[in-house]
């Protein structure tokens, strides 16, 4: 681990401090050691130009290091941070101290810990949307009625058991404009279900019959909404009566 930007920034000060006591120091031997008071003069001016040059480059070094420090380094930080707000909880936390401060080490440690708690919480919230959509499910499988659910374009999402029994050729992730029968029965039917969605109207007991008036369906159907109001799917429940099965 390195050192932190504030130690790094009091090392470089008293860097600095130990030049100016060293050009201190120089001059003083120079006047001390003096013969003569034009070479005297000469070494004195030629100690000054030295460490003048020499703390102008230490001044540009100090003036651009710290700042490239600090900008890398928040720079790095602020990369994890939109990385996590975007969804990715499986972020390489040990390479991002890499090269890092001290300072930023122990945010990036707090970042580490945050995440820890994110995917704690995502797989609780994971494991807790499965069982509800296991309940869901199993609530519609034990519906005495044929039931769909479809997405907004015609895409099968759901089919509950009894509908699978009837219908088993129609499976999840068909899509009902794809849905073609021989009789026209049950081409009125889907094609009433699709009209629903095209429109995103609800159906309100629609009862159709056969031609032979042997067997009847009574269709209920509920648009889905997101929650901008628009159409997203819908729930269609099918209700056979007067038929063999």
């Amino acid at each position: 681990m390195k050192h932190s930007l504030k130690k790094r920034y009091h090392a470089m000060l008293a860097i600095l401090f130990l030049i100016i006591i060293l050009q201190f120091v120089a001059v003083l031997y120079s006047i001390s050691g003096a013969r003569d008071i034009m070479r005297m003069a000469s070494d004195i001016q030629s100690i000054l130009l030295i460490f003048l040059f020499a703390l102008f480059i230490y001044l540009v070094i100090i003036y651009n290091y710290l700042p490239f420090k600090l900008k890398r380094s928040i720079d790095r930080v602020r990369e994890l941070v939109e990385e996590i707000s975007e969804g990715n909880y499986h972020l390489d936390i040990e390479s991002s101290l890499l090269g890092q401060d001290e300072d930023f080490t122990e945010l990036i440690y707090a970042l580490q810990k945050m995440l820890d708690i994110l995917r704690r919480f995502d797989s609780a919230k994971s494991e807790k949307i499965y069982e509800h959509h296991q309940r869901i499910g199993q609530l519609i499988d034990l519906l005495p009625m044929d039931v769909i659910i479809a997405g907004i374009s015609g895409d099968l999402v759901y089919l509950n058991d009894k509908f699978r029994l009837r219908y088993p050729a129609i499976d999840d992730g068909m899509n009902l404009n794809e849905l073609f029968f021989k009789d026209k029965y049950n081409t009125q039917i889907f094609d009433t279900l699709q009209d629903a969605l095209r429109l995103g109207n609800n159906i309100y007991d629609e009862v159709l019959v056969d031609e032979e008036g042997k067997q009847q369906v009574l269709i209920k159907g509920s648009i889905v909404r997101n929650t901008k109001g628009n159409a997203s799917g819908a729930v269609f429940t099918l209700e056979y009566s007067g038929e063999k099965n």
